[in-house]
């Protein structure tokens, strides 16, 4: 039974007659005939009789005149919020990104969204890690995506993705044979990392000094690809994120021992801030995506 079918069939009661209804509703008499019938077969009763005058109702006719006023009132009232929550449903989220996250993150992440909510823009811009959480914090990001750990004081943080961190050596070095190292192992090593402005350099220099070491560094970057190339060539020990490494050629990653040796994706909101409806709706669609519960 459809909606339309009902339609129909409250015209028909309303004008008592097939031409007349067909007329008001701009279609055939013959498709107006042939709803009906269609209609009649489903529920397995006659919902009309002819008379010289017109049509009547049956029983079964005057049963689904009532149900059906009902039903098509709620119709109403469902279509109504619905364009109501669209009209919320617009306008721009702007979205802070680290640096690498993006790529992180399933392939369908953004274009999901998009395909999901039309009707919202994501405004995405791609910051270093303390950069991110600038943005969030002055409020020209809606919502961030950075690397832990995060100031808790500041912000509200919700860890949607796990990953560990790694080393990369040519696979000549004499570490290339290990799949796991202690920090004490490499403590004579120089090292080839991202700069100072993201997680993962202060993330591995303090597991250094935790073991007792300053790590003698190399070479510092923005770009993790130049980490990789370095690292190709010998030049010494590359410092990533076990996801990246697959498609490095040449280079073997080796992860940590320690456990707590990871990068961790954190969605970020400035505290004490309100939060639109369409943000919201973006949040809660990331918490989908990744099988956290939505707020």
């Amino acid at each position: 039974m459809e909606i339309k079918q009902l339609k129909y069939f409250l015209q028909i009661c309303k004008d008592e007659s097939f031409s007349k209804a067909a007329k008001n509703l701009y279609i055939t008499q013959q498709g107006l005939s042939k709803a009906i019938k269609n209609l009649e077969e489903e529920i397995h009763a006659p919902v009309f009789y002819r008379t010289v005058t017109g049509v009547k109702l049956t029983q079964y006719g005057e049963y689904l005149q009532e149900k059906s006023k009902h039903i098509l009132q709620e119709a109403d009232v469902i279509l109504d919020d619905i364009k109501q929550m669209n009209r919320f449903n617009e306008g721009t989220v702007n979205v802070a990104f680290s640096f690498g996250v993006i790529s992180a993150l399933t392939p369908a992440f953004i274009s999901g969204f998009r395909e999901i909510y039309p009707h919202i823009e994501l405004n995405i811009r791609e910051y270093e890690d303390y950069y991110c959480e600038e943005a969030v914090f002055n409020e020209e990001a809606d919502v961030g995506f950075t690397i832990a750990p995060v100031e808790k004081t500041k912000f509200n943080v919700i860890i949607v993705k796990q990953d560990k961190m790694c080393l990369l050596v040519n696979e000549h070095n004499h570490l290339s044979l290990k799949s796991q190292v202690d920090f004490s192992e490499i403590k004579n090593e120089k090292f080839i990392i991202v700069n100072e402005n993201f997680k993962l350099y202060h993330n591995f220099t303090n597991k250094c000094r935790e073991a007792g070491f300053e790590p003698e560094i190399y070479f510092t970057t923005m770009e993790m690809i130049l980490v990789h190339n370095l690292s190709r060539l010998n030049k010494g020990v590359g410092v990533s994120v076990h996801f990246i490494t697959n498609d490095v050629a040449n280079v073997r990653p080796i992860t940590f021992i320690d456990p707590s040796c990871t990068w961790e994706v954190c969605l970020i909101t400035k505290k004490n801030c309100i939060t639109s409806y369409i943000t919201k709706t973006f949040i809660n669609y990331t918490l989908r995506m990744y099988g956290l519960e939505a707020k």
